[in-house]
């Protein structure tokens, strides 16, 4: 579709908003409902309630992305948090663990623990997938141990809160940012049909309220009416006064937009 309408007659040009600028879409569905609602059901346009649907759909997609970013969001914050106390605990682990095993180290890998037969070394996990592997397979050693032969620094109780911590919270980032991803994709959709459907109807204005003479009335439904620049140039050659140009005028304000919290397009 368009994204403008010009008149070759009219000092004036019809645009309308790029649909991927989800904000503008909603703005401009938002002040053409009202003023479409303060007008009588015959005045109309055929498109006013397919719009109002689509507006009203995607009014809750936005909702659901910013819950989903916010909780988002929330579970990276405490992931983060969690990620701290675990490479505290795994270094205790750690500690306990190489003390054990100080004459034979390598049966350190019992416990989850990598260890380097070249140089003897007994490794500490770096990435956030290794500690939580490491910590899975501690504790699924030590439950296998005696109670007496278990070791007491750090407790067994606080790595297994630890790692169901960290389970949940990376699921739940996860999960909320695929939430995310799937809102945006169906804000992109709507704020598209949207945009066509606003088109349509801005065009049925121009033809049975105004017989296709572009008018600056037409701001009165939100759509952007603006002087067309002319090069003064050519204005010159042709032996006419150079027109000034025309900075773009203001739709009406419009209230409670939704922000563009995705920042994806």
């Amino acid at each position: 579709m368009p994204i403008s309408y010009r008149d070759a007659i009219s000092p004036y040009e019809f645009r309308f908003p790029n649909f991927r600028r989800r904000p503008d879409v909603f703005n401009l569905g938002q002040t053409f409902i009202t003023c479409e609602q303060s007008r009588p059901l015959a005045q109309q346009t055929p498109f006013t309630p397919i719009i109002i649907d689509l507006f009203q759909r995607l009014l809750a997609a936005e909702n659901d992305l910013k819950r989903a970013e916010r909780e988002r969001k929330s579970a990276s914050s405490e992931l983060k948090r969690l990620l701290v106390d675990a490479k505290e605990i795994v270094m205790t682990m750690w500690k306990s663990v190489t003390a054990k095993c100080s004459n034979k180290p390598y049966q350190a890998t019992r416990w989850g623990f990598e260890y380097k037969a070249r140089t003897g070394n007994v490794l500490l996990p770096q990435t956030f997938d290794e500690r939580l592997e490491t910590m899975n397979l501690y504790i699924a050693e030590e439950q296998r141990q005696p109670q007496a032969d278990r070791f007491t620094i750090p407790d067994l109780v606080d790595v297994m809160s630890l790692y169901n911590d960290l389970e949940a919270h990376h699921d739940a980032r996860v999960s909320a940012r695929r939430t995310r991803e799937n809102q945006v994709e169906l804000c992109n959709a709507l704020a598209l049909e949207l945009s066509n459907y606003l088109q349509a109807a801005g065009i049925h204005l121009l033809a049975m309220e105004f017989k296709f003479k572009i008018s600056k009335e037409l701001q009165n439904w939100g759509y952007d009416v603006v002087a067309k620049r002319r090069e003064s140039s050519t204005r010159e050659a042709d032996g006419g006064e150079a027109a000034p140009l025309s900075a773009p005028t203001t739709n009406g304000t419009v209230e409670a937009a939704p922000e563009d919290v995705d920042g994806d397009h």
